[in-house]
Order: C-alpha cells, then sequence, then structure tokens
C-alpha cells in the first residue's frame, strides 16, 4: 500500500467516523431536547457521500417524500386516488395459471 492509497483510506474512515458521531448525537438530541436535526443532516451527508446503502435509504426517503408531495397537490386541485386494499376478496379473484383438472 502506498502513500497516497493510505491517506485516501484514512480520510475515508475519518469521514465515516464523523459521519457516525454526528449522526448517533442528532438522532440522541431528537428524544433529548436539542437541535437534533441540526447534527442529523451534515452527518447523513457525511455518510451518504462515503457509504452506498446510506445514500440508497436517503435516495428511498426523498422519493416517498417526492411521492407524498405530489399526492397532496393532487388532492388539492381535486384529484381523489385511493391507495387501500382492493374491494375484491381471496374468492372473488380469478385463480392464476393453468386449469386444473378435476378429478
Amino acid at each position: 500500500m502506498d502513500l497516497e492509497s493510505g491517506k485516501k483510506q484514512a480520510w475515508h474512515f475519518i469521514r465515516l467516523g464523523i459521519g457516525w458521531l454526528l449522526t448517533s448525537i442528532g438522532v440522541v438530541l431528537l428524544v433529548l431536547p436539542g437541535p437534533g436535526v441540526l447534527f442529523l443532516i451534515p452527518g447523513l451527508t457525511l455518510l451518504s457521500a462515503e457509504s452506498r446503502w446510506v445514500r440508497r435509504i436517503l435516495r428511498r426517503a426523498r422519493e416517498r417524500w417526492y411521492f407524498r408531495r405530489a399526492m397532496r397537490e393532487a388532492e388539492k386541485v381535486g384529484i381523489k386516488f385511493d391507495l387501500g386494499p382492493d374491494e375484491d376478496g381471496p374468492d372473488d379473484s380469478s385463480p392464476s395459471g393453468p386449469p386444473r383438472p378435476s378429478s
């Protein structure tokens, strides 16, 4: 391992450590009185820059937020969505696959 890759790896672990520290302080301060969001956002930002799974979780949360916002805006203009379970019960649906011969 050369010096340059060692520095790169060291900075990677330093950013991960600071990101986890800020994120954990933010989570604790969400429960306790304090500015939890002010620590949580920079911590998650650092973690997302260094970790794929954190980036994937944040992307899913952002997509859910956009979806909810779009639903609210659509309902404001009068478009109604019913995302509940279907009215059809399990007995009302047709069987999937080829028909079976009766014996």
